[in-house]
């Protein structure tokens, strides 16, 4: 799944997330890598691009992905710290159900607020198409706290709800530290809480900006 950034848009030079994931899933190990790559283009207006994989070392499973090209666009910004976006844009996914294309869209709504240095909450509502009439929708909600300066402990719960097929709930804790230089280290553990076969993996990731 996808990393998000949520609502903010990225500082001046941009911003990259890129995570690993590795875990155990009925039994089969799979690793995934993800990425979030954001950059401003005008004043409340960035390209958002982020790519998925997974390789299941069940062979029923193998390996897909997707990714999207979008861009994000400011609607509100509230005094108090709110904040409302929305994203559009391009999908691709390597195995469509049955009857559908690869290609499709997204749209996206974001919806955050910001505490200041004491952490932030963001909620993304996504609906998604594959030509051929395929459809599902996304829910990401994230809760950060800032115990100190350098660090951010996050609370994530993540649910994929396609038409057609179960829902899958995951949620995911993780703390980041952030070095002088920017970059920040990301630890933590996502697990299924559907009552899914997976047991909780392993998050490893690298944020900073996307020039360095």
């Amino acid at each position: 799944m996808p990393a998000e950034a949520g609502a903010w848009i990225a500082p001046k030079g941009g911003q990259k997330i890129i995570t690993s994931i590795a875990g155990t899933d009925g039994g089969f190990r799979f690793v995934e890598m993800s990425g979030y790559f954001e950059a401003p283009v005008i004043e409340d207006t960035s390209v958002v691009f982020a790519p998925w994989g997974q390789r299941h070392f069940d062979p029923r499973e193998g390996w897909r992905g997707e990714a999207t090209l979008a861009a994000k666009r400011v609607l509100y910004r509230s005094e108090a710290g709110g904040i409302v976006a929305v994203q559009a844009g391009a999908l691709w996914t390597s195995r469509p159900e049955e009857g559908c294309s690869e290609g499709g869209g997204e749209v996206r709504l974001l919806a955050g607020h910001s505490f200041g240095r004491t952490g932030f909450a963001n909620v993304e509502a996504a609906s998604r198409a594959l030509e051929g009439g395929c459809e599902s929708e996304r829910l990401d909600l994230t809760v950060g706290y800032r115990p100190g300066e350098n660090w951010l402990a996050m609370g994530q719960l993540f649910v994929d709800a396609p038409r057609e097929g179960d829902e899958v709930i995951r949620a995911q804790v993780a703390v980041v530290n952030f070095r002088p230089s920017g970059r920040g280290i990301q630890v933590g553990l996502r697990t299924r809480v559907d009552g899914g076969a997976q047991e909780a993996a392993l998050v490893v990731g690298v944020w900073g900006r996307s020039g360095g």
